[in-house]
């Protein structure tokens, strides 16, 4: 098989979920578009995506996710990306959310970035740039950012079982959504940034329902790794941070650490914290 040669200028952005842990606040404004500094979530993600050439991105927004749109018909990246739209009718799980965008897709491959999901990184060769480099590197049908996490945390994410030692980048055998700490193939979890080749659509619908009864992604990467697919993964590094906005507390740590990477508001923060305003 041939590596990935193709310059990637499509991403996928789901972003139709409730966000029910962080009512009320949700009752009013879309997850994705809660502030992190001096810009909403998916503004940072959009950023991102801007930065490694994405020039089409897709959201997959719920029936109700006007206020997504009404967002960027104003936005700065306006003319610099060009945005369509997806929706997700019902909630059946992040793999059909993807597979929504399947027509605007098309035949390219494709970046998915979580949006309620910020990595912050102070290289410039950050997470996602590591992971069209990588992914273009070696022959494989998806790449996946992943992070370390306590091997406790297990049952939160879908976790990857490396071939061999951890690198730069690596080929894994396995991925398990929300496994059983005991039966975690590794502390390795799935950081909410993908790369795939469009073959993904297909394996999504051969895709049963899984864990909440929805259908995961992590079990469609799983299908094909299981026919002989191959999957590449980046880590993170000790100082980048991955941020999944669901709760309050996560939401208030991205907050600060985004303020803090921010050289306008990291003096206020630090003032604040040391109780000096």
């Amino acid at each position: 098989m041939p590596t990935n040669n193709s310059i990637i200028t499509k991403a996928v952005i789901p972003a139709a979920g409730h966000g029910t842990r962080l009512r009320p606040l949700t009752n009013i404004i879309p997850k994705v578009l809660l502030p992190l500094g001096t810009k909403p979530t998916v503004q940072h993600i959009v950023e991102e995506l801007q930065a490694v050439g994405v020039e089409d991105i897709i959201f997959v927004v719920s029936p109700t996710g006007g206020s997504i749109r009404e967002y960027f018909d104003s936005a700065d990246c306006k003319g610099k990306v060009r945005i369509s739209y997806a929706v997700q009718k019902t909630q059946k799980g992040l793999a059909d959310a993807i597979l929504q965008a399947e027509e605007l897709v098309g035949e390219d491959d494709f970046i998915v970035a979580l949006g309620d999901t910020v990595v912050i990184s102070p290289y410039d060769d950050f997470p996602v740039r590591r992971l069209i480099s990588a992914y273009q590197s070696n022959p494989a049908f998806a790449a996946i950012l992943v992070e370390k996490v306590p091997i406790s945390t297990s049952p939160k994410y879908g976790m990857v079982k490396p071939m061999g030692e951890i690198a730069e980048s690596f080929e894994i055998s396995d991925v398990i959504e929300k496994p059983p700490v005991e039966e975690s193939p590794s502390d390795y979890a799935i950081g909410g940034r993908y790369i795939f080749r469009p073959e993904i659509f297909d394996w999504i619908r051969r895709t049963p329902p899984g864990a909440l009864g929805e259908i995961q992604i992590t079990d469609a990467v799983r299908l094909g790794i299981s026919a002989g697919k191959r999957v590449w993964c980046v880590p993170t590094r000790k100082d980048e941070y991955r941020y999944d906005i669901g709760d309050f507390k996560v939401y208030c740590a991205a907050f600060i650490k985004t303020c803090m990477a921010d050289p306008h508001l990291s003096a206020i923060v630090e003032k604040v914290a040391k109780g000096e305003s």
